[in-house]
């Protein structure tokens, strides 16, 4: 989980990184970043909200946004021993396509935003191209990658 501040907002605001809950931009600079590490990004329209722009944050078609990112916090997630087995019903050690998308309804229900139906199915086929490499249809410990980061 990763913590930013908007200057609309004016306070730290929690995410999960890397299943949609903000830009693919954002997604992508704050990979691998550190607790009080700060980096200022360009993200282009492309990785941002493209040609249709966004009203509501009244940004406009096309646009390219910089941010100022600190990064305050980060908490264990997707890839800790935990969440694989909060994700793991069965306890067989494996994750299925069933356990994912329960986990990812989970997810989306506790944020609370709106997204387009599309979103999940392309996020859980997201994970599984990216995380099932041996392509049984099922991603184990070793696949999910439990022990990929220090814990912190």
């Amino acid at each position: 989980f990763f913590n930013s501040r908007t200057q609309n907002e004016g306070h730290p605001k929690w995410f999960v990184l890397g299943v949609g809950q903000v830009i693919k931009g954002l997604d992508i600079a704050m990979m691998n970043m550190c607790p009080g590490e700060k980096r200022k990004v360009t993200i282009p329209p492309s990785l941002a909200y493209g040609q249709q722009g966004y009203s509501q944050g009244k940004i406009p078609p096309n646009a390219t946004l910089i941010f100022e990112i600190e990064l305050y916090a980060v908490n264990k997630g997707p890839r800790s021993v935990e969440a694989f087995n909060q994700i793991d019903k069965d306890k067989d050690k494996k994750l299925s396509q069933l356990e994912i998308s329960e986990y990812l309804k989970e997810e989306f229900a506790r944020d609370g935003k709106k997204r387009h139906p599309s979103v999940h199915d392309e996020i859980l086929t997201d994970i599984f191209k990216k995380n099932d490499h041996d392509g049984d249809g099922f991603i184990s410990a070793k696949e999910y990658n439990v022990y990929q980061h220090d814990e912190l």
